[in-house]
């Protein structure tokens, strides 16, 4: 038989047309792959060049954050201001206050005998606890022991009230100077109030008078009533500190959860 068809043209040999179709895209991928090569070796100095020079993303960063330290530190130093004046930290008062209240709480059932001195040069005579509290602010403040034994040689419940009450609203000087004397002069007064009966209103009223007087003089659970609000200046500056804080926590955010999808993209090939 003849190794031609009927046409004249030689026959093809079984499966030549596939090889050479598969021959031709294995040449296009690997020119594909060759152009995208020569196209990131051209682009690669332009990316390098453009990750060295800080872009809007680190200028925005970089605002925000000095936008956040300059007005946190102008709210904060107005704050400070206020609180030193309003919101004074409870002193430590010497350790026979503490031993002098105890004495004080006690009610006087007998007259003293213990001679002391009072701030207006008069001799009164103190019970035992009484004597030991004079002789406690004594220590620290001379003056504050004289009018203390003057308020405690009282014996009727409403004027020994009143004189506690005015030693610690009106004896002691408001300035910070002398918040360790107008702690502890509290501290008795307060003591020697519970001495005193409950149920007389003067007595009450006094009581009330002196914690709230404590209250505004110092930092305490008790709201006081007169305090002012802190300075306009404090929200002003320390609101948008606060948004530009927040600002910052969402770009770190972000971009560490781009780069966590990275990280898993790269995982995953």
């Amino acid at each position: 038989m003849s190794s031609r068809e009927p046409s004249g043209e030689p026959a093809s040999a079984p499966g030549t047309g596939e090889e050479r179709a598969a021959a031709d895209a294995r040449e296009e991928r690997a020119a594909r792959e060759e152009r995208a090569a020569r196209e990131e070796r051209a682009a690669r100095p332009a990316l390098e060049e453009r990750a060295a020079r800080p872009g809007v993303g680190a200028r925005w960063i970089a605002a925000l954050l000095a936008l956040a330290l300059s007005l946190g530190a102008v709210a904060g130093v107005a704050y400070q201001r206020y609180a030193a004046v309003h919101l004074r930290e409870l002193p430590r008062v010497p350790r026979c206050v503490r031993g002098a209240r105890v004495a004080l709480r006690r009610p006087v059932a007998v007259s003293g005998t213990e001679p002391r001195q009072t701030a207006s040069g008069e001799t009164v005579h103190l019970t035992p606890g009484e004597d030991r509290a004079v002789a406690c602010a004594l220590q620290f403040d001379e003056a504050l022991a004289r009018h203390l034994a003057g308020a405690l040689a009282e014996q009727a419940p409403a004027q020994r009230a009143a004189r506690l009450l005015e030693l610690v609203r009106d004896r002691v000087p408001p300035d910070p100077a002398h918040d360790r004397s107008a702690s502890a002069a509290y501290m008795m007064a307060s003591a020697a109030l519970r001495g005193l009966p409950e149920d007389a209103s003067e007595v009450r009223a006094a009581a009330e008078a002196l914690e709230v007087h404590h209250a505004c003089r110092f930092a305490t659970r008790r709201a006081c009533p007169t305090r002012p609000s802190p300075p306009a200046l404090v929200w002003l500056a320390g609101v948008p500190a606060a948004l530009s804080l927040l600002g910052l926590l969402g770009i770190g955010l972000t971009a560490s959860a781009a780069r966590y999808r990275r990280w898993t993209a790269r995982r995953g090939r």
